[in-house]
């Protein structure tokens, strides 16, 4: 059967089915679930991943009383298709949402979320944060869901109105900017820039000038003058225990969408400065030539030659520790409420990131890459009794894979999706399972495959411009070395590309059919 068709199909009959169980069916004793999840953080962003200078005490505990997964890669490495993918356990491609330029895109399919699942088996559904996807698939949730921005006339819906109404509503006044900062219109208060922000040099501005700047989030850096506790990520955290308040008496599925530590790179004291610059290796790849790598010719660009300069990559990533660890403090709190409702031992938590986040690795920041700073996130899950604690799962796994986990583990059907139940892998039984992730473009690769130690990355078709790479993850963790135009054993690591380009294809026969010949017939 076609892909598409396929799909269509098996939604409708799983949407049929729910609405068809009776309500007795959808009965008390359900377990909840808690579904945490912050916006660009690098998997390596937590002590239980080995960070030696963050510390993350509320992370850790997740992970050890429950599982952390060490090898959990995002199936499209940005924003909006990333997150309809952990929504509905489907490729980006499948999905039809495969750039952030999808968000709105009309014929996405009609096909149920694990919240719309659960929603209707009975459950309470909240979600609270950073919505970034298509809006289609809020319809499930009781409350109303703030998108970033607000589209349109939809100003009732924007997150960053709603922020700043909270700002108002805890005292916190608007204030123009001073001699030595510059201004955050998100926070509409001043912050002091490090050398890296991309307005630095116009600090001898007048205030009413300051407020002039144009410039993307991604460029601003350094320390907002904000009180402590009071913050975008304080309010997400702050609807999300209130949520927990109104919904301990019945089974609930709660989102909290933490956008920190996505851009712009901005913190409060005590966050600010908490890890010293100094205290911070810079990355080993920093000074990567780029002679061999798919990324060459963007990191070469001017928007990212600022981040070749060590001290800058220890500020910048300075500030991303200290706005990790406010998010992990927060996530402290709202642990702590489920253990004062007595909801704990009830509750599958689920912690994750949507993507990461370059953060000088390679001399590059952002996302959009296939690099482990960027494509390798955090998946932590804790089940009482369901869940042995101090599990760790090794096998690489994708985030395709949530979607299909949490319903197994809550007992819900699952519909057709191109992820599979992870549960046997927690269990100890892991099954061979390739990990894909796909992004758009023409001159980076669009497809990548990580099997075993190896990842291969490549272009969808003979069209695209991509320089195609293999790594060998154990023996060069830091990706420097594209064994494809390696002058040692040549033969040997184009057979092994092969191979895993040979595995790509399987994999898209099985989800992806109508592109698979494309990529077959590419040439490594």
């Amino acid at each position: 059967m076609n892909r598409r068709l396929c799909l269509k199909t098996s939604s409708a009959v799983a949407l049929a089915s729910l609405t068809a169980l009776p309500a007795l069916a959808r009965g008390a004793g359900k377990p909840n679930l808690l579904f945490i999840m912050t916006d660009q953080q690098r998997w390596d962003a937590m002590s239980c991943a080995g960070n030696t200078v963050l510390e993350t005490p509320n992370m850790d505990r997740i992970a050890r009383e429950g599982v952390l997964f060490t090898q959990c890669y995002s199936a499209q490495p940005v924003c909006v298709p990333a997150r309809a993918v952990l929504l509905t356990g489907l490729s980006a491609v499948n999905v039809r949402v495969e750039n952030n330029g999808d968000y709105d895109r009309e014929d996405v399919p009609d096909v149920p979320t694990f919240d719309h699942i659960l929603r209707e088996h009975g459950y309470a559904a909240e979600y609270y944060g950073k919505w970034h996807t298509p809006y289609k698939f809020t319809a499930c949730y009781e409350n109303v869901v703030r998108e970033v921005g607000g589209l349109g006339n939809q100003q009732d819906r924007s997150e960053q109105k709603a922020y700043q109404a909270y700002l108002e509503r805890m005292g916190v006044e608007r204030k123009e900017p001073g001699e030595d900062t510059l201004f955050s219109k998100r926070h509409l208060r001043p912050y002091l820039p490090i050398k890296l922000d991309q307005n630095f040099e116009h600090l001898h501005l007048v205030p009413k000038d300051k407020l002039k700047l144009k410039g993307s989030q991604s460029g601003e850096y350094g320390c907002v003058d904000l009180p402590p506790r009071i913050s975008y990520t304080a309010f997400t955290a702050e609807e999300t225990l209130q949520a927990l308040d109104r919904m301990k008496d019945k089974p609930f599925t709660l989102t909290c969408s933490f956008d920190p530590p996505h851009p712009p790179m901005v913190v409060q004291r005590p966050y600010f400065g908490m890890y010293p610059p100094k205290s911070i290796p810079a990355p080993e790849s920093r000074d990567d030539p780029m002679t061999d790598s798919p990324y060459g010719k963007r990191a070469a660009t001017e928007v990212q030659l600022r981040y070749r300069d060590g001290e800058q990559i220890r500020n910048m990533r300075s500030i991303y520790y200290g706005m990790v660890r406010e998010i992990d403090d927060w996530i402290g709190e709202i642990l702590k409420k489920l253990d004062a409702l007595g909801l704990a031992e009830h509750t599958l938590v689920i912690f994750t990131s949507d993507h990461g986040e370059m953060l000088g690795d390679h001399g590059m920041h952002s996302k959009m890459i296939f690099y482990e700073g960027s494509v390798h996130v955090p998946l932590l899950m804790r089940f009482p009794g369901r869940i042995k604690p101090g599990s760790v799962v090794e096998s690489p796994v994708s985030s395709m894979d949530v979607c299909p986990t949490i319903l197994d583990y809550m007992g819900m059907p699952l519909p057709e999706c191109d992820g599979i139940s992870l549960r046997t892998f927690i269990e100890g039984r892991p099954v061979d399972h390739d990990v894909v992730s796909y992004t758009t473009g023409n001159s980076t690769p669009n497809y990548m495959i990580r099997s075993g130690d190896l990842k291969l990355m490549i272009g969808e078709n003979q069209k695209s411009s991509s320089v195609d790479a293999l790594y060998d993850l154990k023996a060069d963790p830091a990706e420097m070395r594209n064994l494809i135009l390696s002058p040692k054993a040549p033969e040997k690591n184009r057979e092994q590309a092969k191979k895993m380009k040979a595995s790509l294809v399987q994999w898209m026969e099985q989800h992806e059919p109508h592109k698979a010949d494309d990529v077959k017939e590419r040439k490594i």
